[in-house]
């Protein structure tokens, strides 16, 4: 069986306008196109052209009470901790401020967001280990790069199955391999 992988979200908005504006000026992505379709305005957004022309798209139209849908999150890697750090600072500044909460799942740092349409959001940014899921346990942000991973290593380094994150995917790449 042939790897898949994510390509894109979809997801349906009140505010179209008002999620493209937060989705690029917050969130950081390009967007690809947009246009009508079926009778509906959609927006396509980027955050690699090179990878997909769009990893996000979204639709008007979306009807009913702003109490969230069933999608539980939507998750989106960033390559350093500043640049978590960053994310993070960025969403405590704007008006979803009050819904911004930081997880350390062991594996790796999270910032969960609820977006300007409800829909549950994640920032992570990968530590070298692997660590049994699910692992839900406060990250303060206050603290420093190193003393933060320093305490995830020593909480978790006795864990049943604790490794390095490159040995747990060779052996993961084995084993699909082999079926």
């Amino acid at each position: 069986m042939e790897q898949a992988t994510l390509s894109h979200v979809f997801l349906f908005c009140f505010d179209l306008d008002n999620m493209v504006r937060f989705y690029t000026e917050t969130v950081g992505f390009h967007l690809s196109d947009r246009g009508m379709a079926r009778g509906r305005d959609i927006a396509f957004l980027t955050l690699s052209p090179d990878a997909d022309h769009h990893q996000l798209a979204m639709c008007g139209g979306r009807e009913g009470p702003n109490t969230g849908g069933p999608l539980n999150h939507i998750a989106f890697r960033v390559n350093s901790f500043a640049e978590l750090r960053r994310r993070h600072a960025l969403l405590s500044a704007t008006r979803v401020a009050a819904n911004v909460e930081t997880v350390n799942h062991g594996a790796w740092l999270s910032v969960y967001y609820r977006d300007v349409d409800n829909n549950r959001m994640e920032f992570f940014f990968d530590t070298p280990w692997y660590i049994r899921q699910p692992m839900v346990e406060p990250l303060d942000l206050a603290k420093d790069d190193d003393e933060i991973l320093n305490e995830t290593y020593a909480k978790y380094k006795d864990t049943p199955g604790f490794s390095l994150m490159s040995d747990w995917k060779a052996q993961t790449k084995s084993e699909l391999a082999f079926r």
